[in-house]
């Protein structure tokens, strides 16, 4: 991944996923729409078959779409499980309240979501959907026979899928916003939910050893690959992953209608949700804390009030917690290796570097 010109991101606003829209296409124009349906409730483990009489494009695209990439390296992906698994909480925590939201920023990926309803019609399944897919896929067991990672991860490709074939059919969409569900839109959300998530672990004083992170957005590489990221999209290292991020932002992330309704709607979800009664404005607050002012802004989230002192005091003694833990269980001192670290791989890019 090197060139993110205007003219080349332009381009792959252009390009759709050829592999799951043929699958698509012939399931619908063959009035055999049951059988995606079929598909997408079908609560079935990697090693498992496929269900009987699928279409022949469907089946192809069942076993093509559940390859790894040759680039895939196993003790690396492992690596990565492990940091989910360590942060589990936290990082189920930011990807509602940061990955989600920065996606609903950019302008024109946000209009697929408003178009389709898939989040306005019923926020909260369509969260637990959300969720259920990460679960699946960044298990330590989520690649092998016995997971789910890869049947989700083709699930979530065939509902994109289904996404354009549907707003293509029913005319809603203009052809300047790019492709529905297209190349650049889908390497920005799997940065939201890799690098962007990686940078809010910092934000709420998890410290994150360079090797995991990069392992961490390897692991999101395999899984971006698999949902039908080309190439040229995926980011080989977390500078480029950064590039990427900057490059997306500075050219989609805008205020708009469907971005401000979606986190409207994403707010109100969570206020219905969570069992204990919080300090009016503290999801607010945390929320813009995560995202910071610009992105807030966009997304039209009032000015954070008096709670916003609760949201760093709880940084701090997610800080003061880990660090306390390093020092008495002395980990190798890895957490604090980066500039060693730095020095004998230069291709090493420390997230803190980064503003991660």
């Amino acid at each position: 991944m090197q060139n993110l010109s205007n003219n080349f991101l332009d381009e792959m606003r252009q390009v759709k996923d050829s592999l799951a829209d043929e699958a698509i296409e012939a399931l619908f124009k063959s009035k055999r729409s049951e059988k995606f349906r079929e598909i997408l409730k079908k609560d079935w483990k990697n090693g498992e078959s496929a269900p009987q009489r699928m279409p022949k494009k469907l089946n192809e695209f069942l076993e093509e779409s559940a390859k790894l990439p040759e680039w895939a390296d196993a003790k690396t992906m492992q690596l990565g499980q492990n940091l989910f698994s360590e942060y589990e909480g936290d990082i189920m925590g930011l990807l509602g309240s940061l990955s989600l939201p920065y996606c609903y920023a950019a302008a024109d990926g946000a209009r697929v979501l408003q178009i389709s309803e898939r989040i306005r019609k019923d926020t909260q399944k369509r969260l637990a959907e959300t969720g259920q897919f990460v679960l699946d896929v960044l298990e330590p067991n989520a690649f092998t026979p016995e997971g789910k990672g890869i049947r989700s991860i083709q699930k979530v490709r065939l509902i994109h899928a289904a996404v354009r074939y549907h707003i293509k059919k029913h005319g809603h969409w203009d052809a300047k916003w790019g492709m529905p569900v297209n190349q650049e839109d889908m390497a920005g959300t799997n940065l939201a939910f890799s690098f962007i998530v990686l940078r809010g672990l910092r934000k709420v004083g998890r410290v994150v050893h360079p090797e995991s992170a990069m392992a961490y957005q390897h692991l999101w590489n395999v899984i971006g690959h698999m949902l039908g990221l080309r190439e040229e999209m995926i980011p080989q290292t977390l500078k480029q992953a950064y590039q990427l991020t900057e490059a997306i932002e500075k050219r989609h992330m805008r205020s708009s209608e469907a971005g401000q309704e979606l986190t409207q709607a994403l707010l109100k979800s969570y206020e219905e949700q969570i069992p204990v009664k919080l300090p009016n404005g503290y999801l607010n607050a945390y929320m813009r804390y995560l995202l910071g002012d610009k992105i807030a802004d966009i997304l039209a989230l009032p000015p954070s009030n008096w709670t916003d002192n609760l949201v760093k005091l709880q940084k701090f003694s997610n800080t003061l917690g880990q660090y306390v833990n390093i020092l008495l269980n002395k980990p190798a001192g890895r957490a604090f290796e980066n500039e060693q670290l730095e020095a004998q791989n230069p291709k090493l890019v420390i997230p803190g570097r980064l503003g991660v």
